[in-house]
């Protein structure tokens, strides 16, 4: 055999071996969103009592993405007539911003998921999510550690459906933004994950979120603010029948916290502040005398309690305490700033900036109506 035969043998024994190395590959890039819907479906099936699937799946390799698309997760042992999870579309893609400092990390974005959590009388027929097992579940959904996690126009949802009337509250037009999870950009920051969260809700209430927290620890540190802002209660009727046994005529709910987290340590409070508020119509039917009388009685309460020159109706409720015990939400002050609130200043409508992360843990000063008593937080 000569020396070109020899040649033109070997060409052809390669030419062959990569043919065929790029229909396997061809082959196999068809297959792996099949492959990897069927490895979801399956890691997804088993969630204690939960259950999830996928309808598709997409690969971008090029972009080292993939998209999930049509997950719903349902309650699988008990009564609930809604899904727990629906999420259209889930794009899962390398950081590139984090692999240019030298750490492989996932960025994931939901578009348009619905969360919806059921009150019900037994366990079966409520749905909170606590007694999923999502721990592997989503180490196998996102094999790569998460930096930056987005929520695009998603709806939060919060239904009653034995309640007379039935429940139904829900923020909507939710927006979240979480970055730096891992801390790939800061070492020396404390808390280094800014939190960005905004919606909308039943009743045209603005939420708005702004915080920085430290996801790295065993019980994540935090430093948060929340606003949300004038909810028409007539939307809440609703839910104060079902619940409170009378309903509002008119006003505005808002509602302030602030709230830090450190070594476990919970410090912060939760300002609700009413305006306006009208919860009685003599001239509506339905109700019945009984009903009458309590709504008078609900009426009156907020008449005596409400500060008259600003028609605003408002309290502090203080909550702090240690992550692993109870914490305390003291009903006693939280009676007493209803009073104070009614007889001499009315709470003024924004975040009072009296919680910090740095001052976490140091003396504090508690009122006991005329007197002070310091007390120094546990070591």
């Amino acid at each position: 055999m000569s020396f070109y035969q020899r040649m033109s043998k070997k060409k052809k024994i390669i030419t062959i071996t990569l043919t065929v190395i790029i229909v396997a590959l061809i082959i196999f890039r068809l297959l792996l969103p099949t492959i990897v819907k069927n490895y979801l479906n399956k890691t997804l099936a088993d969630m204690g009592e939960y259950s999830g699937h996928v309808e598709d799946v997409d690969i971008w390799l090029i972009r080292g993405a993939y998209v999930i698309n049509g997950l719903e997760i349902n309650k699988t042992t008990g009564k609930v007539p809604v899904p727990f999870l629906v999420a259209p579309k889930i794009d899962l893609a390398v950081e590139w911003k984090a692999l240019f400092k030298g750490a492989v990390k996932a960025k994931v974005a939901f578009f348009d998921p619905v969360l919806t959590f059921v009150a019900g009388p037994t366990k079966e027929t409520s749905q909170t999510g606590a007694d999923g097992d999502w721990t592997e579940a989503l180490d196998k959904l996102l094999p790569i550690e998460i930096n930056r996690f987005e929520i695009h126009n998603g709806k939060i949802k919060y239904n009653d459906f034995h309640a007379s009337p039935k429940v139904d509250i829900f923020v909507n037009q939710f927006e979240l933004l979480l970055t730096n999870i891992t801390n790939v950009e800061d070492k020396e920051k404390a808390l280094p994950s800014d939190l960005t969260v905004s919606g909308s809700s039943i009743g045209g209430g603005n939420l708005s979120i702004l915080g920085q927290v430290n996801l790295l620890k065993q019980v994540p540190d935090a430093d948060i603010n929340m606003k949300f802002t004038d909810i028409q209660l007539k939307a809440l009727n609703d839910f104060a029948k079902a619940y409170g046994k009378f309903d509002f005529e008119k006003g505005k709910l808002s509602i302030f916290s602030e709230m830090s987290v450190k070594n476990s340590n919970v410090q912060g409070y939760v300002k609700p502040v009413l305006e306006d508020v009208d919860v009685l119509d003599w001239d509506q039917d339905g109700p019945t005398f009984l009903q009458k009388v309590w709504q008078a009685a609900i009426g009156t309460t907020f008449a005596v309690f409400k500060n008259h020159r600003k028609d605003r109706f408002a309290t502090k409720v203080p909550i702090e305490g240690k992550l692993d015990d109870k914490i305390d939400t003291d009903i006693f002050t939280t009676v007493v700033r209803v009073v104070k609130n009614a007889f001499i200043e009315a709470y003024q409508k924004t975040i009072d900036d009296s919680v910090s992360f740095n001052n976490n843990g140091e003396v504090k000063e508690k009122k006991f109506l005329f007197f002070k008593v310091k007390e120094k937080e546990d070591e």
